[in-house]
């Protein structure tokens, strides 16, 4: 059995079982976790995260998925155990999906990641 390079935890979508993490997983969960933060929302860390959820409301215009590519790469790039193999992005009725292939550095292999950013609904 191979020796794990990254090791973490993750309460997410978890059931009572292990909270251990390791290697390509634990990388996705920190690049999902990071998408799901706000700029600012971190304590002592105002420049962690994204403000895609601000753009989710715009016309999805050239001008637009310039900036969301952005904000992805800039994440990405923020992680040195991924490289950006390419991001797109497409729209659905309830908001904003944005795909994007990874390649984890330790192994080189590579995924494709898929992150919603919904609407608010005005009820």
């Amino acid at each position: 059995m191979a020796v794990a390079v990254y090791k973490g935890i993750s309460t997410v979508n978890n059931n009572f079982g292990s909270i251990k993490l390791t290697d390509t997983d634990l990388i996705k969960r920190d690049l999902l976790n990071h998408f799901a933060i706000r700029k600012g929302e971190k304590l002592m860390n105002a420049e962690f995260g994204t403000s895609l959820r601000d753009l989710i409301m715009d016309p999805l215009t050239e001008e637009t998925k310039a900036l969301i590519i952005q904000e992805v790469d800039d994440v990405i790039k923020n992680d040195p155990r991924v490289r950006s193999e390419g991001v797109t992005i497409d729209e659905y009725e309830g908001g904003l999906r944005i795909e994007m292939s990874v390649r984890y550095v330790i192994n080189n292999q590579v995924e494709n990641l898929m992150v919603k950013f919904d609407r608010p609904t005005t009820e």
